[in-house]
């Protein structure tokens, strides 16, 4: 094994008589990181795991690994599901949000709005921390853990399991985080539209506000396609047919115009024949 110290530039120290051979993390290690997940996805993660010991992390993990988790349903401030393990009924699991009153619920929509690519960026898992302390918790241990397995430890492998599941659901899938708190998209976008009106009028009132207004968002990026592909060349053949005496000369027409479009939109070259 080689090692370097960080005060000893060029000194290299090695031990070819070491024999002990690392399996596993040892049990005092704090659990894993995932440094990959989105933040909504690691905070729920981190208020489960930093409860539980490294056994259960450990078997927690590998219950979600193997579908143990049967079944995930999300609500309005709590998952539920269901677990398999050793009895014959699956075990119930509860993951339970603190409370939010409609105000706190609304807040999100006006942050939002006022928020530059604001809803955007949440369609993308990039909301603010304080947009995360109101959807999931202010403080991790208020997020509470249900499980009707006999262990009686704080946090169960079956809770482990859950997260692990959850998590990864919310980082594939970043409006998640929305629907823990009873928002679909379409209701999101419906709430965000009503307080952007409320947000355009707040200029009337402040003075400030009406001469340096406030960040703009990014501009569209609408979807580019060429107009001879994205339209109907049916309709481009009965045009040129209400001209043309015979087929050929219809043909000859459309293939003219779609010369002339690669000349002047794609750098071709016209015939001089035609």
């Amino acid at each position: 094994m080689v090692a370097q110290r960080p005060s000893d530039d060029n000194v290299i120290y090695a031990n070819f008589g070491a024999k002990t051979r690392v399996e596993k993390p040892t049990q005092s290690l704090p659990p894993r990181r995932r440094a990959s997940l989105s933040p909504a996805a690691q905070l729920l993660l981190d208020a489960v795991l930093s409860r539980a010991d490294a056994g259960r992390v450990t078997r927690g993990r590998q219950y979600a690994a193997a579908g143990h988790v049967v079944s995930l349903e999300v609500l309005s401030g709590r998952v539920h599901a269901q677990v398999a393990g050793s009895q014959n009924e699956p075990f119930q699991v509860t993951i339970q949000l603190p409370y939010r009153s409609t105000d706190d619920i609304a807040g999100v929509s006006a942050e939002l709005a006022r928020t530059a690519n604001g809803l955007r960026l949440a369609r993308q898992g990039e909301v603010s921390d304080s947009l995360l302390h109101v959807l999931l918790a202010d403080d991790p241990g208020d997020i509470r853990l249900l499980c009707d397995c006999p262990d009686p430890s704080p946090v169960c492998k079956h809770e482990v399991a859950v997260a692990e599941k959850l998590a990864a659901r919310m980082d594939a899938d970043p409006l998640l985080l929305f629907e823990l708190r009873g928002m679909n998209l379409g209701s999101l976008e419906t709430a965000v539209m009503a307080q952007a009106r409320s947000a355009s009028r707040e200029s009337e009132d402040d003075p400030e506000l009406f001469w340096t207004g406030r960040q703009f968002p990014d501009l569209p990026h609408p979807r580019v396609a060429p107009a001879l592909d994205d339209s109907d060349l049916d309709l481009l053949h009965k045009a040129m047919r209400t001209i043309s005496y015979t087929n050929v000369e219809q043909l000859r027409a459309v293939s003219d115009i779609e010369d002339l479009y690669d000349a002047l939109c794609r750098g071709g070259v016209i015939d001089n024949d035609t």
